[in-house]
């Protein structure tokens, strides 16, 4: 028998939430059992909300002990609350003979954080990365950059499995991009506010830019930095988005800098799969990443996008392909997104553990 985790009732509409959501989504389609967790209240003072995760967790795992038997599989999504006390549980666990497969959402030992927030629990996240994941069974990693870099960190080779892409599911209808409008456009999509993306604020500085329509959609916009280059459209739920989103690619970036991508959020580019560009290539949009970012591995393996070393470049990048060079960018991206909206890459590499690990489909 097969288990998967994740938050119940997850209801924010936010980005944060999709990847979950859609893992959840997918092993519910193949009957596998879930076990749910109790999404926190966030709201709650943290004297009364630390505790509150705390029993919930023992509860969690005294659960799977009693619940799961010798040869059953657990899909354990990571981070997630749950694991911090993965230490007093997983010896237990697997001494039952369970395997546990490991989906790894976020690194945090490279993360490190939305403006340094694990500092606080950066002793728990370090043991939780360095001792507990690497006991799991089978570890579903980003990319081949994110492989790397755990082995480098003491992981076994023949546990990590490269996810390539995130899936972002949805039944909505999407537009198909035939050509490259008049102007040059792109999409940004996501926390809009200045402290997590700087960039967007200096795109025209640079009149190398000039011409450039920059069309916004998500939460925290300072509205008054729109004008008739700078669009704001609003926030709108995950699963609605692709709908929604306007203009020629869209931008994958991060941090304050226009130059680079800088600061945690940015470094973490060269090692994670944003979801961003997943939501992205599921709306038949091609995209714009940074060169150094490790999704432009897949985005130039599949050419399905563009990379960029500088957002000074953006409108000279997107006017520098050629008409025939779009056209044959956007159908491949229909090829993927097509895949995208069907779980594809989670069940591809799913099937690929379990066949490791001795678990059934």
């Amino acid at each position: 028998m097969i288990y998967y985790t994740g938050l119940a009732n997850q209801t924010r509409q936010t980005a944060g939430a999709k990847a979950p959501s859609d893992i959840l989504a997918l092993c519910e389609k193949r009957n596998y059992q879930f076990l749910p967790l109790p999404p926190p209240d966030e709201t709650l003072p943290k004297p009364i909300l630390q505790p509150w995760k705390y029993t919930q967790a023992v509860k969690f795992w005294k659960t799977v002990l009693k619940t799961l038997e010798s040869g059953d599989v657990l899909i354990f999504q990571y981070p997630l609350y749950a694991g911090r006390l993965l230490p007093q549980y997983i010896d237990r666990i697997q001494k039952n003979g369970i395997r546990m497969i490991a989906l790894i959402h976020d690194l945090e030992t490279l993360r490190k954080g939305i403006v340094g927030a694990i500092q606080v629990n950066e002793s728990v996240v370090d043991h939780l990365e360095k001792e507990m994941l690497p006991k799991f069974d089978a570890i579903i990693c980003h990319n081949e950059r994110m492989k790397q870099y755990m082995i480098s960190s003491g992981y076994q080779a023949e546990k990590l499995f490269c996810l390539e892409i995130f899936d972002y599911l949805s039944d909505v209808a999407v537009p198909s991009h035939s050509g490259k409008s008049e102007t040059p456009s792109i999409a940004v999509a996501g926390n809009l506010l200045k402290t997590k993306s700087g960039y967007i604020y200096h795109i025209h500085d640079d009149e190398r830019n000039a011409g450039l329509s920059v069309n916004l959609f998500g939460l925290s916009f300072d509205e008054t930095c729109t004008n008739e280059k700078m669009i704001y459209h609003g926030s709108f739920p995950a699963a609605e988005l692709p709908e929604k989103l306007e203009g020629d690619f869209g931008l994958v970036w991060d941090g304050p800098s226009v130059e680079t991508c800088t600061g945690n959020t940015g470094e973490y580019l060269k090692y994670n799969n944003p979801h961003k560009t997943s939501l992205y290539l599921s709306s038949n949009l091609p995209v714009i990443v940074w060169r150094q970012a490790a999704i432009a591995d897949f985005v130039q393996k599949y050419y399905v996008g563009i990379a960029v070393d500088s957002l000074y470049e953006l409108e000279d990048a997107i006017r520098n392909v050629s008409d025939e060079e779009y056209v044959q960018m956007c159908l491949n991206t229909k090829k993927i997104a097509d895949k995208l909206r069907s779980g594809y890459y989670f069940y591809t590499i799913l099937d690929q553990v379990l066949v490791k690990i001795g678990g059934e489909r």
